[in-house]
């Protein structure tokens, strides 16, 4: 599948989706933020999603705290919870992004104002 970028602009390849392999509740992507780049702030209205990172290393901002992350952590974000995620590598960072109910473009709300 080729990839595409999110509403946040983390370029995504979507790895188990309900129109692709039967899933119900669930959807996993692999997503990448390159080098230097930040994810827009956003929620997700009704789904939780859990970030385990990879590879790289980043900055996850959620809720209004920023804490590190890096490979072998994940984080649950809860529906409503607003977060974005900044490369601070030289390599790119890659999470494994799992979503219930699965990811929409629809379900996620942009925050107002830039990047932090």
């Amino acid at each position: 599948m080729e990839p595409y970028r999110t509403l946040d602009g983390s370029l995504v390849w979507e790895l188990v989706r309900p129109e692709l392999q039967g899933s119900r509740h669930l959807s996993v992507a692999l997503a990448e933020v390159a080098p230097g780049a930040v994810t827009n702030p956003h929620c997700h209205r009704t789904s939780e999603e859990v970030y385990y990172a990879l590879s790289g290393e980043g900055e996850l901002t959620l809720a209004g705290e920023t804490t590190p992350l890096r490979p072998g952590q994940a984080v649950l974000i809860r529906a409503g919870q607003g977060h974005s995620v900044r490369c601070v590598s030289a390599e790119p960072l890659r999470l494994l992004c799992c979503c219930a109910p699965p990811y929409q473009h629809e379900d996620t709300e942009l925050a107002e104002g830039p990047a932090t």
